[in-house]
């Protein structure tokens, strides 16, 4: 029968391999491993997860200018679905 309706594949994902995710900053689309991945950690606050295996929602990032444009956008607490307290910048490393 095929493939569903509504399940298309892009072009682009389909040539790359691994999962592909959006930095919250600019917004360009790339392969997970080339982001940093950040997460609430147990104190609420915004860490990065350079293991990537904490649990919960991930927000990706591609560089450091991107951080500047997330604050600026809260992007963080839109990733975080609101859970996302003050974000400081010279805690995320």
């Amino acid at each position: 029968m095929g493939r569903p309706a509504g399940r298309l594949v892009p072009a682009e994902q389909s040539a790359r391999s691994g999962p592909v995710r959006m930095c919250v900053g600019c917004g360009s689309k790339r392969p997970q491993a080339e982001l940093t991945r950040f997460v609430i950690g147990p104190g609420g606050a915004v860490v990065v997860d350079r293991e990537r295996r904490l649990p919960g929602r991930g927000a990706y990032l591609c560089g450091v200018g991107c951080m500047t444009a997330a604050l600026k956008r809260k992007a963080f607490g839109r990733a975080f679905r609101g859970k996302a307290g003050l974000v400081d910048p010279s805690q995320l490393g």
